[in-house]
């Protein structure tokens, strides 16, 4: 049972900042969920983590929202996602937790049958209650579904047997608003993936550019060292991704050249670390494009710092399933990514993203005393 924090982090998640958005009933919070997450999840577990709403007294929003895969069941890991679950649930302060299945396998429960997958699906509900009790956050409720849309129906996994239909997801206030603040609601996580995938031609005239980009890069080196200002060079290169960058707000397709030149300058973990400051900010859109088009088109291992970049850009505007599936690249590309090891497992602990900003502080600082202004901060 392989674990995946697939949702927005804590503060994109909430469906209740405004009085109009309700969820009434459990079709409603099934049907939120793809909102929610950002995609229309399969096979999955979703748990929602409840926090006191303290301007209205006995109500609760919805805080953050995790998704675990379904398949590889085993007793290990089923104690493995309860915990972490458990974890997201204290980190935020939870009074409350609630718990969709998605399982296309299974079926409604009748009077002579209690449904394909029923005691799985119980067994799995009744640890993660045990362990949210041991952590005194209360399991308000659970229920199953073959999958999500208009009129297909739902059903208790725990308490009184009950079931309904559930409403359109579509037509959910929660999906409206995700629109609207520009989160896209995605299909499958499979378009994520399919979204970052590498592009194999581009791939391979990159590889072949990489080597021409790394000795153009030494005779730069070579150049400004020689003026005697220790910042120089890195300065130079970070103005030359600016430049880069420039040309991708202006609508720009990078060239294969082009893509091999950034990719080496992003070797240096100072400039690196410098363009991490471009999120938050009025670039921050640009820079996620340059990173998109970095990431489609690198070989491994440096497809590795385009993709954490990429996945810090996601992270911090609260697109938690881009960011889950871009450092899972990254990590691909390089095991030992160090960054995209890190922003994972705050990732997957359900670290807020304004937790990253201290990242970016540290590159504007940096810029600055390179003498680069970076803008200012959104």
């Amino acid at each position: 049972m392989t674990a995946h924090i697939d949702s927005p982090p804590p503060e994109s998640v909430n469906p209740e900042p405004e009085p109009d958005v309700r969820l009434h009933a459990p079709g409603d919070l099934i049907a939120a969920v793809p909102a929610l997450l950002g995609f229309m999840p399969v096979r999955s577990l979703v748990v929602a983590a409840l926090r006191a709403d303290p301007m209205r007294s006995g109500m609760a929003g919805v805080e953050v929202v995790t998704r675990m895969d379904l398949d590889n069941p085993g007793r290990t890991a089923t104690g493995a996602m309860v915990d972490q679950v458990a974890a997201i649930c204290v980190r935020h302060d939870a009074v409350a937790a609630m718990a969709v299945i998605v399982d296309d396998r299974a079926t409604p429960p009748t009077p002579q049958h209690r449904g394909v997958r029923a005691r799985k699906h119980r067994d799995l509900i009744a640890a993660l209650e045990h362990r949210l009790d041991a952590e005194a956050v209360p399991l308000g409720g659970a229920w199953a579904v073959s999958g999500i849309g208009p009129e297909l129906p739902w059903w208790s996994v725990i308490g009184p047997r009950c079931r309904g239909s559930q409403t359109d997801p579509a037509a959910s206030m929660v999906t409206l608003r995700q629109v609207l603040a520009g989160r896209p609601v995605r299909g499958s996580r499979g378009e994520l993936d399919d979204f970052l995938a590498a592009d194999p031609v581009q791939r391979d005239a990159t590889a072949v550019a990489l080597e021409i980009a790394e000795c153009a890069a030494a005779r730069r080196l070579a150049r400004t060292a020689e003026h005697g200002d220790p910042l120089l060079p890195l300065r130079f290169e970070v103005c030359r991704v600016l430049r880069y960058l420039e040309r991708v707000e202006a609508g720009a397709r990078l060239l294969p050249a082009e893509i091999a030149d950034v990719a080496v300058a992003l070797r240096d973990s100072a400039l690196r670390d410098i363009m991490l400051a471009l999120a938050p900010g009025p670039r921050a859109d640009a820079a996620e494009t340059l990173w998109l088009q970095l990431t489609r088109a690198l070989p491994d291992p440096d497809r590795a710092e385009a993709a954490a970049l990429l996945g810090y850009c996601a992270y911090a505007r609260g697109d938690g399933p881009l960011a889950g599936v871009a450092l899972d690249a990254a990590i691909a590309a390089d095991p030992e990514h160090r960054l995209a090891v890190l922003l994972e497992a705050g990732l997957r602990a359900g670290m807020r993203p304004e937790r990253l900003r201290r990242l970016a502080y540290s590159g504007r600082k940096a810029a600055a005393e390179l003498g680069i202004d970076l803008g200012p901060e959104s």
